[in-house]
C-alpha cells in the first residue's frame, strides 16, 4: 500500500521549495490524467511525487550515486548527469521510500526519456511532468490538449518539442528520446 502523505512529507524534506512545488503540480496533473484514462490515481500520485527525488543532488553526486547503484552512465549522462535522475529516483523510491509497486517504479524511471511500449501509467507520469502548469515551452498547450485526447499523440508532440529545443541549444539529443518519439510516431504501440 502506498502511504501518500508519508511520501509527501519525506519528499518535501528532500527537495528544495521550487522542486517540491513542481512535484506537487505533476501530482495534480497525473491524478487528473489517471482518472481520465482509468488508471490507479494513487499510483499516479505516488510516482509523480517521487519522480524527481534525486534532483536535490549535485551533478557530481548523481554520478557517484548512479555508479554505487549500478546505473551505467554513458557519454551523454557524463556530460549531463541530470539524465540519470529518472532511473536514480526510481531506485531511491524503492530503497529509501520502500516502494515495491513495479508500476510506480517504472513510471518514475521512464518519466524523462520515455521508452517504447510504455504502460498507460508510464505515459501519464511522463506527460504530467512535461505539461504541469509551470511548463511553458513552445507547443505545451497542444501537448496539454492532446493528453486529454490521445496519450500517444501527446507523447509525439512533447518529444518533438523537446528535441527541437535541445537542437536549438546545440546540445546532443538522447537516443532514447528519439526512439520514444519514433515508436509512437510510427504507431508501433497500436
Amino acid at each position: 500500500m502506498l502511504d501518500l502523505e508519508s511520501i509527501r512529507k519525506k519528499v518535501r524534506n528532500l527537495l528544495d521549495k521550487e522542486r517540491f512545488a513542481h512535484s506537487e503540480a505533476v501530482e495534480k496533473v497525473a491524478a487528473h490524467l489517471a482518472e481520465k484514462w482509468n488508471v490507479s490515481v494513487d499510483k499516479a500520485r505516488a510516482a509523480a511525487l517521487l519522480h524527481d527525488v534525486s534532483r536535490c543532488m549535485t551533478p557530481e553526486k548523481m554520478l557517484v550515486r548512479a555508479r554505487e547503484l549500478g546505473i551505467k552512465a554513458g557519454r551523454l549522462e557524463e556530460m549531463e548527469p541530470k539524465l540519470l535522475h529518472a532511473e536514480l529516483s526510481s531506485l531511491i523510491a524503492r530503497d529509501e521510500f520502500g516502494v515495491t509497486d513495479k508500476d510506480v517504479l517504472s513510471a518514475i524511471e521512464k518519466h524523462t526519456i520515455g521508452s517504447p511500449g510504455m504502460s498507460v501509467l508510464d505515459k501519464i507520469v511522463y506527460l504530467a511532468d512535461h505539461i504541469e502548469p509551470g511548463r511553458n515551452f513552445s507547443g505545451v498547450e497542444k501537448v496539454r490538449k492532446l493528453a486529454e485526447e490521445d496519450l500517444e499523440r501527446a507523447i509525439v508532440a512533447s518529444t518533438s518539442a523537446m528535441i527541437a529545443a535541445i537542437i536549438a541549444k546545440g546540445m546532443p539529443v538522447h537516443p532514447g528520446t528519439v526512439e520514444t518519439r519514433n515508436y509512437y510516431l510510427l504507431g508501433d504501440s497500436r
